[in-house]
């Protein structure tokens, strides 16, 4: 009796397990519980033909895997040693949709067991991403924010339906990528850094004090890019009054340093600025 009351008991536990599995879920069994390379390559058959995959498994051996999410359309896979984890390799997978689209691999990183992936691009800036989904279809500015780590974005209105989105690293070198858009989609995008340029950051901010007070600091530094011209503009606060000043990039243009009523600094570069400054990438 005391036998069939405990078969009843596990087969009801059983059965609540079963049940509470979400429908579609995928279930990867434990280290050691199966053939993990197997159910992976089962799973995602598109990481069968990745050379970089296979030949992470083929060096490490013995392995396990996981999923993260990114976004209703991607998913990031783990890929971990099950042995000695030095590293790991995680890949950003595209799922297949109900269109008939297939799975395909975007990205590949290799990185330690326990250093963290960099934040996807939509979860780093919700807002920017939100109001221009465009930008998440831009697959080189979401490789700059998740390998970059800009800490900041800017967003400059240029038009009545035309914006300049510019996502800011300026920590150690200052890069940036700047994105124009047009009535929400985009119209082109540069990369740039200040080691490519003639004035960088440093060089700029000594122009922007130039004539200001001693109490003079830096508020805010940012490159904008104004048809094949980039421009530094640097917020400059001495006491309660703030001046933009903008300080080409390129001594070539043959414009020096001026200062702008914040809020009008376009309009001054777009009338004042020649060309001539040679961009790391510019594509339309």
């Amino acid at each position: 009796m005391t036998r069939s009351i405990t078969l009843l008991a596990l087969g009801l536990i059983l059965a609540v397990i079963v049940c509470s599995i979400p429908a579609g879920a995928v279930v990867t069994p434990l280290p050691g519980q199966g053939n993990q390379t197997g159910i992976l390559f089962g799973v995602h058959p598109n990481a069968k033909t990745n050379e970089t995959i296979t030949a992470f498994i083929a060096e490490h051996g013995e392995i396990w895997w996981h999923e993260g999410a990114y976004n209703h359309t991607h998913k990031y896979v783990y890929v971990v040693p099950a042995n000695a984890c030095e590293e790991q390799l995680v890949y950003l997978n595209r799922i297949a949709d109900e269109h008939g689209g297939e799975q395909s691999i975007e990205q590949i990183w290799i990185i330690g067991c326990d250093e963290a992936l960099p934040r996807a691009a939509e979860l780093t800036f919700p807002k920017i991403f939100a109001k221009y989904p465009a930008l998440s279809n831009d697959r080189e500015l979401r490789s700059y924010v998740e390998n970059q780590s800009p800490g900041r974005y800017e967003e400059f209105k240029t038009g009545s339906s035309r914006a300049q989105v510019c996502f800011i690293n300026d920590t150690g070198v200052f890069t940036e990528y700047i994105v124009d858009l047009s009535g929400g989609e985009i119209v082109s995008t540069t990369y740039v850094s200040e080691e490519d340029l003639p004035v960088n950051k440093s060089a700029a901010t000594a122009q922007a004090f130039s004539g200001k007070p001693p109490d003079a600091r830096v508020e805010n530094i940012v490159l904008r890019a104004y048809d094949d011209t980039i421009v530094w503009e640097v917020t400059v606060r001495a006491g309660s009054k703030a001046d933009v000043v903008q300080v080409p990039a390129d001594p070539a243009s043959g414009h020096p340093p001026w200062t702008a009523t914040p809020g009008f600094g376009a309009v001054v570069a777009v009338c004042g600025i020649g060309m001539g400054i040679v961009l790391c990438r510019k594509r339309r």
